[in-house]
């Protein structure tokens, strides 16, 4: 499918050599939330063991991206933490990094504290924020002083209306405000948005400011506006595809796709075609 890296890690690790060999980087996710029990979220850690083998063996040009509830924080939070931990721990041994992804606002806080006990050990975790929140520039202000790269998303999730600014430009300058602060601090960040605008203002906040262009990548998704992503691959910076797989895309799209909604139309026909195929 044009969204995903594949249903398979196969399939996946063979769409990540391909970006690889284009210069481009990856973040490989394999898709689930909200895993119900402590037998699925063992099964999922293994797979995520199985994903930062692989990505070091084929030697890519990747990270591993997760939600702490796939691998057992809804569950029981000590579970979620403790297979956090040793995810992280394998990443940090390959000299990989780990991006903990947000959820849902009702977990925030949650995935928030699990962030800052894994940063007392790793240095490769990183976590991201949601500019859409009213509470984010406060989080921001907490999580700047670890050394974890910080993904800024503009937020895919419904929330209650006193939680969240309203999409349109209240939220690109909430989204701006936040970019030009982590940018400003010289932070390791992931400007992760496909709103030319906002990524035309950051490449001019960055040339004017004189930004050292390391600490900073631009993140898309797979199969949204690949037009856009070559054009800041070839103005010089570090571009990262943010490449899932695994059998519950649906849910994927549904989260993720909703911020692009001229992209819908396109997923569904893929899904459509794929059914047919199989």
């Amino acid at each position: 499918m044009r969204f995903i890296g594949g249903e398979t890690l196969a399939q996946c690790v063979e769409v990540a050599k391909s970006l690889t060999q284009q210069g481009l980087a990856s973040t490989i996710d394999y898709m689930g939330e909200s895993t119900r029990n402590a037998s699925m979220a063992e099964q999922a850690k293994q797979e995520f063991l199985e994903v930062i083998q692989v990505i070091a063996k084929e030697d890519l040009d990747s990270s591993v991206s997760l939600d702490l509830s796939h691998i057992g924080m809804v569950v029981d939070a000590e579970l979620g933490y403790k297979n956090a931990h040793v995810l992280a721990e394998a990443t940090h041994k390959v000299g990989l990094e780990m991006m903990i992804s947000m959820e849902g606002t009702d977990r925030t806080s949650l995935i928030l504290d699990i962030y800052r006990r894994l940063c007392e050990h790793f240095d490769n975790v990183g976590i991201t924020l949601q500019a859409y929140l009213y509470r984010t520039p406060d989080d921001l202000r907490a999580v700047v002083k670890y050394s974890g790269k910080i993904r800024l998303v503009k937020g895919a999730f419904d929330v209650p209306k006193h939680l969240a600014v309203s999409r349109g430009a209240e939220l690109d300058t909430a989204y701006c405000r936040l970019m030009e602060s982590l940018l400003k601090a010289g932070h390791l960040c992931s400007i992760a948005t496909h709103d030319e605008s906002i990524l035309n203002h950051a490449h001019e906040f960055i040339q004017e400011r004189k930004i050292k262009q390391k600490n900073v990548e631009f993140e898309l998704l797979k199969g949204v506006t690949p037009n856009l992503l070559q054009n800041i691959h070839e103005r010089g910076y570090r571009t990262r595809v943010y490449l899932p797989y695994g059998r519950e895309w649906y849910l994927y799209l549904c989260n993720r796709l909703s911020e692009h909604p001229p992209n819908v139309y396109q997923a569904i026909t893929d899904a459509v075609e794929h059914r047919h195929e199989s």
